[in-house]
């Protein structure tokens, strides 16, 4: 099917109107040029056809051949991987000596950070250091801001609007469940 197509554009085009300078076509120069002596083949519309065979033309003679110059040059080979085989991919041995390496590195730092504090410390400068803020209490109450909505409400919203199961609400509002549950068989009775 192609070779027809091709002696058709030859017809079309002359030899004497190419320029003489040549240069390959690269991949996807080619695989265009592919594609549109395809359409030019295979399209049931004469419009596309002729569209496609010219813009194969323009093509062509913008690398100053032919349509069956450019359709009978070999293609070009696949370029050779110039990569070792074993790119980012390291021997047991390697791996620990990179883990070994940041090791050391967190270490050294870890130590120079210590020594700076306890000098920092040393010469008084520890003053204006703040220490952390309190853990909360052993028995796992929660602490809320007097902005905030209070724990009774926010399981009442909770258990009316959502269909979260108990230990949910339990979980978010820090309430006990037996709490939870008598806020739910006073609601449901209120109802």
């Amino acid at each position: 099917m192609i070779p027809e197509l091709l002696w058709y554009a030859g017809n079309m085009v002359s030899t004497a109107e190419i320029p003489g300078n040549r240069t390959p076509l690269s991949a996807e120069e080619r695989t265009r040029f592919n594609a549109l002596l395809k359409v030019a083949a295979d399209s049931p519309f004469p419009g596309e056809r002729a569209n496609a065979l010219d813009a194969a033309r323009r093509l062509a003679r913008r690398h100053g051949m032919s349509l069956q110059e450019v359709a009978g040059e070999p293609r070009a080979p696949a370029p050779t991987a110039q990569t070792p085989q074993r790119a980012h991919r390291y021997t047991a041995r390697e791996m620990g000596e990179i883990i070994a390496f940041s090791e050391a590195r967190f270490r050294a730092d870890k130590e120079r950070y210590e020594r700076a504090l306890r000098e920092a410390k040393e010469r008084g400068l520890d003053g204006g250091v703040r220490e952390p803020a309190a853990k909360p209490s052993a028995s796992g109450a929660r602490t809320f801001s007097q902005r905030s909505r209070s724990p009774q409400s926010f399981a009442k919203v909770l258990l009316s609007e959502t269909t979260l199961p108990l230990r949910e609400i339990v979980s978010l509002t820090g309430l006990d469940i037996y709490r939870v549950v008598g806020l739910k068989l006073k609601m449901r009775s209120a109802a």
